[in-house]
């Protein structure tokens, strides 16, 4: 199957991107990444820190983004020279030269339109970390830890329209919430279980099984990056966003 990749550059993305380009190895990948998250605002200082430590961690020496492109038998492509616009007829024709059966979105930082939408004949599918319908929007993991949740999940859906994280549910990988790790952490290992899903899905879609999937509740809630007093309140209860002291074990990732 012709699978095109959507992936955002940063350390989960890279996390989820070594477990798809093994796990999908005998089909004919096309990687794309994007380079941010939502429309250019000054994040939270706290926000930025964590920003800087994924970055710090993809250059212990792991494969780069476009090495696990060259792995997978293809060239990472972006869309910056497009001024960050993945809707432009240029940036659809991108994607569209890579004639997709499958498009697959996992952590991408641009909001995918109609046009693209309809480019592939099985769908896109979308692997969100956060459970659905209750936690739409990023930092999925920072809310459910907020919230004193005993479970964080990635929810594998489709994409059916511009509507953020609202597509039918596919699937839901759950695992505990690890209250002695950082954000970063929990986060991380959502990313077993939910590749494990997108694998699944795309190994039942090639046996001519369809993917079951059902419509999500109505939720109004859709989250934004926290503001400054929320990750205050976060560090006060002894959350942590990322911790030097696990570097070692986010080597290992």
């Amino acid at each position: 199957m012709k699978i095109t990749l959507l992936c955002n550059r940063d350390l989960p993305s890279h996390v989820a991107l070594g477990h798809l380009v093994k796990g999908l190895a005998e089909h004919s990948l096309s990687i794309f990444i994007s380079e941010k998250v939502g429309a250019d605002k000054v994040l939270p200082e706290p926000l930025l820190e964590l920003a800087a430590f994924e970055r710090q961690l993809l250059m212990d020496g792991r494969p780069s983004f476009e090495q696990l492109a060259e792995r997978a038998g293809c060239s990472l492509q972006g869309f910056v020279d497009l001024d960050n616009k993945v809707n432009t007829p240029e940036g659809i024709a991108r994607i569209a030269a890579t004639e997709p059966e499958l498009i697959i979105s996992v952590r991408f930082g641009l909001i995918i339109r109609e046009a693209v939408i309809a480019l592939p004949n099985k769908g896109i599918i979308n692997l969100h970390s956060g459970l659905l319908p209750n936690y739409r929007g990023v930092m999925a993991t920072f809310r459910a830890m907020q919230n004193n949740d005993t479970e964080i999940a990635s929810t594998l859906h489709y994409i059916r329209d511009r509507g953020i994280d609202n597509g039918d549910i596919i699937s839901i990988s759950a695992i505990p919430l690890n209250r002695q790790q950082s954000y970063l952490l929990n986060v991380i290992n959502l990313y077993a279980g939910g590749c494990q899903q997108i694998i699944s899905a795309v190994s039942n879609l090639c046996a001519g099984k369809g993917l079951v999937a059902y419509p999500q509740e109505q939720v109004s809630t859709h989250y934004s990056f926290p503001s400054q007093a929320e990750l205050d309140a976060f560090a006060a209860a002894g959350g942590r966003l990322f911790d030097q002291a696990e570097i070692t074990a986010l080597k290992q990732y």
